[in-house]
């Protein structure tokens, strides 16, 4: 039997930027400890995207209590905008994209490739990538589909990419509530 997740109440909800990354936290709270808590894009086709807050039942029998929630998540998003729409339970917020503070500066290192981290050779792309499952695999993937489009020139259709894993760590607790794997990856071509 297929589980249904349904949206979330919410108290608060902000939301902070890092390039095209944008940090979404939201706080609230859910009507037992039965339930998991996900932003993810809606399903309709705009631009920019929505978000929604969700929360989605797990198996197994929980007292029914009211217990509070945080939960963050990381989305591409246009640099052009300084808003970003988030639907919830009791509608959908309009919510102001802020800088990132003090707060958040090992967040923004992880994001904006800081100075303590590897670099990517000149003219690669970069994307890092999250999972809140602390899945290599799921982070990975997540770094992979945040690089641009690759598009060879006509003639060069058989130009190899190479992605290379220049970090790998963990973001926990903190403002955020973090609970994240990132792997931070660099693609060149031989072309």
């Amino acid at each position: 039997m297929a589980t249904t997740c349904e949206l979330a109440q919410r108290n608060t909800i902000q939301a902070f930027r890092v390039q095209k990354k944008v940090l979404i936290v939201a706080e609230g709270e859910l009507p037992s400890p039965g339930f998991d808590v996900k932003i993810t894009q809606r399903p309709e086709k705009i631009f920019p995207p929505f978000s929604q807050i969700l929360r989605c039942p797990r198996s197994g029998f929980f007292p029914q209590i009211v217990v509070p929630y945080r939960h963050s998540q990381t989305i591409d998003f246009p640099e052009d905008r300084d808003t970003v729409i988030v639907f919830h339970a009791d509608g959908r917020d309009e919510v102001q994209i802020e800088a990132c503070g003090d707060e958040l500066s090992a967040y923004s290192e992880v994001v904006g490739g800081g100075t303590g981290a590897q670099a990517c050779p000149e003219g690669a792309d970069e994307a890092t990538g999250f999972s809140r499952n602390l899945s290599f695999d799921e982070a990975f993937a997540d770094a992979i589909a945040g690089l641009p489009k690759f598009e060879p020139e006509p003639g060069q259709a058989d130009i190899l990419e190479t992605v290379r894993v220049i970090e790998i760590g963990g973001l926990f607790g903190g403002f955020a509530g973090f609970n994240d794997l990132f792997v931070r990856v660099c693609r060149t071509t031989d072309g």
